[in-house]
């Protein structure tokens, strides 16, 4: 499911099946953990369902603005639109590293902590599944960014606002500071599972 998600997704011309197969495809890092049965590939599972909870719907944000100003979902009718919402096209651009596993963020700490779970499982050739997912799925989202932000806007192209609503701006913040945060300082999150996986080990 991972490996045919992003697959499916690095294929993907609308922006909402992309985010939708790339979030299907991150669904399977959490199985991977769950998957292993230790108690570090579980707590890095149940780190990485959380973080994926928190960075997806970050995402659907972001991509939900891009379709409020054009009315469009595939990218090939749209470009430019950095220089209408730069700061905007930043917040976009920082889920997507987030969700790719950039440090210093949370998901890369979660995905770390599967890699490393992985190996110390028996299990060396997942962490290096993983890592090059991780690289598609940052390639599946910057070829979008691009043609989104970075790419010519095309002659004729028509925005239906050149505004978003504040509240769905401030969430994104939101949600980025809470990736940050728990980038910075995992325990936040791992300490609380503890008590958990020592039942599900028992």
């Amino acid at each position: 499911g991972m490996v045919l998600g992003i697959s499916m997704a690095l294929m993907q011309t609308d922006l909402r099946r992309m985010i939708g197969f790339l979030a299907v495809g991150e669904l399977g890092y959490i199985g991977i953990g769950l998957g292993l049965g230790t108690a570090a590939s579980i707590s890095a599972g149940l780190f990485q369902a959380v973080n994926e909870a928190l960075i997806t719907a970050c995402i659907f944000l972001g991509f939900g603005t891009i379709f409020y100003m054009t009315g469009k979902t595939d990218p090939e009718g749209m470009g430019g639109l950095l220089a209408y919402k730069p700061g905007l096209a930043g917040l976009v651009m920082l889920s997507g590293f987030i969700m790719a596993g950039v440090p210093p963020f949370n998901v890369f700490q979660s995905k770390l902590r599967l890699i490393q779970a992985a190996i110390q499982a028996g299990f060396p050739e997942l962490g290096i599944l993983m890592i090059l997912l991780s690289i598609v799925t940052f390639m599946t989202f910057m070829r979008a960014f691009y043609s989104v932000y970075l790419k010519p806007e095309p002659r004729g192209m028509e925005l239906e606002s050149r505004s978003v609503p504040r509240s769905t701006v401030f969430s994104m913040v939101v949600l980025i500071i809470i990736c940050t945060v728990l980038g910075i300082a995992p325990w936040l999150a791992t300490s609380q599972f503890t008590a958990l996986i020592q039942g599900l080990i028992i």
